[in-house]
Parts: structure tokens; sequence; C-alpha cells
């Protein structure tokens, strides 16, 4: 391929223009790891990142990323709000209800809220965990929550104990 430099370029030009054609060698066409249906499944991450996907898992199946890649414009349009809290929430958890600080009698603290997971649900600390990301990714940014759910743990419990027996001498001097 011929430079379509001028003699006197820089010798950060002549490199730029060296990755330009490194480019066009790659293995994808460049247009396609723009493109949701085409982009290879190796290159996802990095498509949710350009999109703002704020809530990904790694273990997702391969349409299950396309989707939320997708769906992330209309999400980010509603961002802060209470539909776009609940959607990313129901991607964690099936059975919770969302309740804002004016539906509690009296009315709690201005912009709170509470999510109820049914406590039929027992969540584990790594589900807990994600639920809290989730709603972290979308709330707005002066909301306060918090979080009522069972959560289950695994952990050893050990029991100890000591005891000392002696006799106690004591000695005077007459």
């Amino acid at each position: 391929m011929s430079s379509l430099l001028p003699p006197n370029a820089t010798k950060l030009e002549k490199n730029a223009e060296k990755i330009g054609e490194k480019i066009s060698s790659l293995a994808v066409p460049f247009i396609d790891l723009h493109r949701i249906d085409s982009c290879p499944a190796a290159h996802l991450p990095w498509l949710a990142w350009q999109h703002r996907v704020e809530y990904w898992q790694p273990e997702w199946s391969e349409p299950e990323k396309r989707n939320a890649i997708r769906e992330s414009e209309s999400f980010n349009a509603q961002r802060g709000t209470r539909s776009s809290i609940t959607s990313l929430l129901s991607t964690v958890v099936s059975n919770f209800q969302l309740k804002a600080w004016h539906e509690f009698q009296p009315p709690q603290q201005p912009f709170t809220f509470v999510v109820m997971i049914s406590t039929q649900h027992l969540l584990s600390i790594e589900q807990l965990l994600q639920v809290q990301t989730a709603i972290d990714a979308t709330k707005s940014a002066r909301d306060n929550y918090s979080i009522s759910a069972k959560v289950k743990t695994d952990c050893d419990f050990y029991i100890t104990g000591s005891i000392t027996a002696g006799t106690r001498i004591h000695l005077e001097s007459i």
C-alpha cells in the first residue's frame, strides 16, 4: 500500500498510518463490530460498554447478551425511573415489590424506596449483591433505598470453652 503522507511526515503520523493498515487486515470487518446481530460473541462486552449497558453478567447466554445491548437504548432513556429499576430487577429476581416513600403510611423520607423480595424466595449472598448492583446501576443519584429479603448463608460455627481447676494456698509468716 502506498503512503498518502508527505515526505516530511512525523514519526507519529507514520505510526498512525501503520495502525490504519492493521485495522483493514482484521479478520472481522470493522463495521460488524458495531452491529449487535453480527458482532462476534467475544466482542459483545465491548459493544455493551459502547451502548452503556450498566448491568452485565458474563454467565448470560449469547442471545441474552445481545438482547441486553438491544434494550439499552430504551433503558437509558428511562434511567432513574421506577420502570427502569423494575425492568432491571426482573432480570435478577422474579418475585419482588418496589415501594416508594410516598406509598408508606405515614410517608417516609422523600426520594427513598424499599425493594421487598418475597419471603418465599430465599436469596444467596451473590444474588443479593446482584440485586444491589442492578439497583445502583439504574437508580437516580438522589435516591436512597433499602432491601427487604431473606438471605441464606453458609458458615462454620464453633463453640469452645475452657475450665481451670486448682487449689489456692495462702502463706503467712508468724
